[in-house]
């Protein structure tokens, strides 16, 4: 009798675990069919018109994205520059003591999460579902990814599982803690597109809204390195 429970205990855990995965695949997969991950396999470049709104003010801007990582934002107007080319990142702009800097970490750190070709989750391996919690009366699923020295927490919407909120939580270091939230998906071509992006951290706030966007821009590396002093 004993062992006929312990064989039943077994089983039951098996099965709720075989659910359990079955459920995180199923996620996974109504995800990034939302994010239409196919298509942007085939993307390599992008450029959005748009409006950063940072802690110095608010700029018309115009922003570049490059796999696998690199980012450019520009303002020509008031030679205001920031960029990631996947080694280091640099700034122009009139509130640095010097005429190229180097950007934060925090502010690197944002600048390296505002876009992915489709979902920052495709071929991560290492994710945990937790269930799902509510977000301002709102359901989502709640799934995290554990890197070690940085703890990522992604909130998806149950309804249309599309990623809405993200928090960044390093763990060895220097701390740091960044919200990124999507306030506004729009349909652009067919497909969903985040439009207005919002970060917060302790020590700034950061909104990027994309008006006009080009998908397969031809960009040259170039743009994205650190020019050299002059």
């Amino acid at each position: 009798m004993k062992k006929h429970f312990i064989m039943s205990l077994i089983l039951l855990l098996w099965g709720t675990n075989i659910r359990a995965q079955d459920s995180l695949n199923y996620i996974l997969g109504k995800h990034l069919e939302a994010h239409q991950q196919m298509f942007w396999e085939g993307i390599k470049t992008l450029s959005a018109k748009g409006i950063w709104l940072g802690m110095h003010g608010t700029y018309p801007a115009t922003f570049y994205f490059k796999k696998p990582d690199k980012y450019l934002m520009i303002n020509q107007k008031s030679r205001f520059i920031e960029a990631w080319d996947g080694v280091q990142s640099w700034t122009i702009a009139k509130w640095t003591k010097s005429s190229i800097a180097e950007l934060s970490a925090e502010e690197t750190f944002i600048n390296r999460a505002i876009f992915s070709f489709g979902s920052p989750l495709n071929g991560v391996l290492d994710i945990v579902s937790k269930g799902i919690v509510f977000l301002d009366h709102l359901p989502y699923y709640w799934l995290i990814e554990d890197q070690g020295d940085l703890l990522i927490e992604y909130f998806i919407s149950t309804k249309t599982f599309l990623l809405l909120k993200t928090i960044f939580t390093k763990k060895i270091g220097e701390p740091l803690y960044v919200t990124r939230e999507v306030v506004k998906y729009e349909n652009f071509q067919g497909f969903f597109f985040p439009t207005h992006i919002k970060f917060k951290t302790e020590k700034m706030v950061a909104e990027y809204v994309f008006n006009k966007i080009t998908l397969g821009n031809s960009v040259k590396d170039k743009r994205f390195s650190r020019p050299e002093k002059r």
